[in-house]
């Protein structure tokens, strides 16, 4: 055994196993607890506040350290966060659930995302914390990428193939392989 393949050897057994093991474990509790995980998912250091009976996550599906699934309301006989199989999400991403957010298969989600389905409503007749939550579902297609920090809103739906600039706020529907950016995220091209 050369010392190049004994330190790679060390490497993979000393830093990385610790690592692989503890990723297993967080996986087999988040399941206990109620979450649909799929095989080969790769689960860093994430963070499920409330209700795991909600999450879906696909298999070879990947959430880096710091994603947030958080989901509210009674429990519902469906889930109201899927994420599909081969799906990337990047660090300190949140998932804000109150009634559906659905990503699909392969899609690159990047750092520091907001993606809600719900906000308030906000008459001056009360304050803005008593009133109403409103609600409508958030789905993301097939094979998009989402930029860092994007803001999605409720009720909006990316198409296939959609690619959303980082820093943009989607407020409307993206069409499938559009690209769009901006404050708020307006079309700017088509995926060539």
């Amino acid at each position: 055994m050369t010392i190049d393949s004994f330190r790679d050897e060390f490497i993979n057994r000393v830093i990385r196993y610790p690592g692989a093991v503890a990723m297993r474990f967080r996986i087999m509790r988040l399941r206990l607890l109620g979450a649909n995980i799929g095989a080969r998912c790769w689960i860093r250091r994430i963070s499920v506040p409330r209700n795991p009976w909600d999450i879906v996550i696909s298999g070879g599906a990947a959430l880096d350290q710091g994603v947030i699934l958080l989901s509210t309301g009674p429990r519902k006989s469906e889930p109201r966060i899927v994420i599909g199989g081969g799906t990337y999400c990047n660090r300190f991403t949140m998932f804000d659930a109150s009634e559906r957010i659905e990503v699909g298969r392969d899609c690159m989600i990047g750092p520091h995302c907001y993606i809600t389905d719900h906000d308030h409503l906000h008459g001056r007749d009360k304050l803005v914390r008593a009133q109403q939550l409103i609600s409508a579902p958030v789905t993301i297609g097939n094979d998009v990428w989402i930029g860092a920090g994007v803001i999605l809103l409720k009720g909006v739906t990316v198409g296939d193939g959609a690619v959303i600039a980082a820093g943009a706020v989607v407020t409307k529907d993206v069409l499938p392989g559009s690209k769009v950016a901006g404050v708020p995220a307006r079309e700017i091209g088509v995926r060539g």
